[in-house]
């Protein structure tokens, strides 16, 4: 097929791309949904996928695309880490817990809900 840097930079095209639709679709000015749903449904997608299929079942190939190109361009946590930093800076050190919080411990939920959904 492809050589792994491109199938890597595909996926992570695509993923970045629907990423950037969602950060738009979920707009607003209190909290940044789009990076909350974004990191927790690619947790979800990342688990069920290396769950479902893993290395022997989808192919390395496809592993790469869906795995580190489109999740890795999906997931936001350079993202995540500058609005964090941006609620610190103003001072909203409850909304900067609450964020954090829900996303770390969402995402590594939603990981596991995916591994267990395909188990």
């Amino acid at each position: 097929m492809l050589p792994p840097i491109l199938l890597v930079g595909l996926g992570g095209m695509l993923g970045s791309m629907l990423r950037y639709l969602v950060g738009q679709w979920l707009r607003s000015a209190a909290l940044p949904y789009g990076t909350l749903v974004v990191n927790l449904s690619g947790s979800l997608l990342i688990g069920f996928l290396m769950a479902k299929y893993g290395r022997q079942l989808m192919g390395e190939d496809w592993r790469i695309f869906l795995v580190a190109g489109f999740c890795g361009g999906f997931t936001t946590l350079s993202a995540l880490s500058w609005e964090s930093l941006q609620f610190i800076q103003e001072g909203k050190y409850g909304i900067f817990a609450g964020y954090a919080l829900i996303t770390v411990l969402g995402g590594l939920l939603m990981a596991a809900l995916g591994y267990n959904i395909a188990k």
